[in-house]
């Protein structure tokens, strides 16, 4: 429920297009453009296979661009509702064999007939829930939530998990429904060496950050890191409802060594990351943060770069001694020092972490173990 052509490349983007790609025919239903903060909605050309077709169902333009109390959930609720005729014609028209679904608000969807249902769990749900609704987040609501993702659960014939700590928290009658399906990378060589361009108009050593600029990274951790190194450039890709107030706090600190590109889009990522020097994965000690599987990380060893991280649990499941930790600024200063200075170790550590998104997390090769989990 986002826009195809946005910024914010997602999982979906990802797996549906490779399953274009091997000749499946993919059918997307997006969202209307609407004015947002969210990269989900912030606009660019993409290419588009040949085998996906997008869809896009009609709305009350005064409700879908009025600016509601809980805005993100009413109109995630209400264009759930909207499809929920769509969906039931489209799986007969076109002869749908999968209907894939990702959200709570989806639940009505579960009860479409004539195909397989996936429910993805793709982030922790319900702590986003809670964080979206803010002081309106009371017991009552959350049961109320936790009960619909749980009848998502049941009702579906397929239920993946971004994540182990996801998977291990379902709560399901039928657990070998159940299956880990991680995120991913696209590798290409020809990306290497990309970024000569970007990296000539800093000052090095470059430390960067991609990503979605929201409440789930610590943005407070990387602001304190610039401070530490103020002869060293951070450069930060990216954008989101947080933008505004880390770009404010950089100006009001004087942070002259740290770059705010803003959204950029996904294509143009990798030249980024090829002119870092160190990369981060930098997230706040909340349950999302502990269940996620963070594509940034496979992108950044996709391009043979170390990386710092903070101590996530999911990261217990995929690290294999090629990570580098910091949870507080003293920790980071650290681990910034140790990749500049032991040279050797990290040349190591990068060669061990790329190994395993060769051998363990190309998107090519994920989108092979759904259709296997068909």
């Amino acid at each position: 429920m986002a826009r195809w052509k946005s910024v914010n490349w997602t999982r979906y983007h990802q797996i549906f297009t490779e399953l274009a790609r091997e000749g499946h025919n993919v059918h997307v239903i997006q969202t209307p453009p609407q004015v947002s903060r969210e990269t989900n909605f912030q606009e660019i050309e993409v290419e588009i296979p040949e085998k996906l077709f997008l869809h896009e169902i009609g709305v009350d333009p005064f409700i879908w661009q009025a600016q509601l109390p809980l805005n993100k959930l009413i109109k995630k609720g209400y264009y759930s509702y909207k499809c929920i005729k769509e969906v039931k014609r489209m799986v007969k028209e076109y002869a749908i064999d999968v209907l894939f679904l990702y959200n709570i608000p989806q639940l009505p969807l579960m009860d479409v007939k004539g195909c397989v249902k996936i429910f993805d769990f793709a982030d922790d749900y319900t702590a986003m829930l809670k964080q979206e609704l803010g002081p309106l987040s009371n017991p009552l609501v959350m049961k109320i939530g936790q009960s619909m993702l749980n009848s998502m659960v049941e009702k579906s014939d397929l239920t993946l998990a971004v994540s182990k700590v996801l998977a291990d928290s379902i709560q399901s009658k039928d657990p070998r429904k159940i299956h880990v399906l991680p995120n991913g990378v696209d590798l290409d060589p020809l990306r290497i060496g990309t970024g000569k361009d970007i990296r000539a108009k800093y000052k090095k050593p470059i430390i960067g950050f991609i990503g979605s600029f929201e409440y789930f990274i610590d943005f407070e951790l990387i602001l304190e890191g610039a401070r530490r190194f103020l002869e060293y450039t951070f450069l930060l890709v990216g954008g989101g409802r947080d933008f505004a107030r880390v770009k404010q706090q950089v100006e009001k600190d004087g942070l002259n060594n740290v770059v705010l590109t803003g959204g950029v889009p996904h294509a143009d990522i990798y030249k980024y990351i090829d002119a870092m020097d160190v990369c981060l994965n930098i997230f706040k000690p909340i349950r999302i943060s502990h269940a996620a599987c963070p594509i940034k990380l496979f992108e950044y060893l996709s391009m043979k770069k170390p990386v710092i991280s903070t101590r996530l649990e999911e990261l217990k499941y995929i690290d294999q001694n090629f990570l580098f930790y910091a949870d507080n600024a003293d920790e980071l200063v650290k681990a910034v020092n140790t990749i500049l200075q032991d040279k050797a170790d990290t040349l190591r550590k990068i060669e061990v972490g790329f190994r395993l998104v060769e051998n363990n997390y190309q998107w090519s090769e994920i989108a092979s173990r759904l259709l296997d989990m068909l």
